[in-house]
């Protein structure tokens, strides 16, 4: 919806939460919980990018996420185009199906 309303900001910041909450869903899996979005990058590669069971593709596509969240939320002079909204979104699919076989 926020795509399709042009709404790019909006939906690069839900982009990056639906990859983000996936994430921590995968980690809670083994009983990990961590406080902050930094802890569940290093956790999620600890336990899941560095024993080959989540691509480091689909990891890049969390951090990569990450940046522009904090971007899309700290720093409104950036204009968020429409192609780059759009390339968060299939991001966040790809991402979101390789976690779902590991759940």
């Amino acid at each position: 919806m926020l795509f399709e309303g042009e709404q790019y900001r909006d939906s690069v910041t839900l982009s990056y939460y639906a990859m983000y909450s996936s994430a921590l869903a995968l980690l809670l899996k083994k009983g990990i919980s961590p406080k902050t979005h930094e802890g569940t990058l290093r956790q999620l590669a600890k336990e899941y990018v560095k024993k080959g069971l989540l691509s480091k593709e689909a990891y890049d596509y969390l951090y990569d996420g990450r940046t522009l969240r904090n971007k899309s939320s700290y720093d409104y002079s950036l204009v968020f185009s429409e192609k780059l909204a759009e390339e968060l979104i299939l991001q966040a699919e790809k991402f979101i199906d390789e976690v779902e076989q590991l759940l």
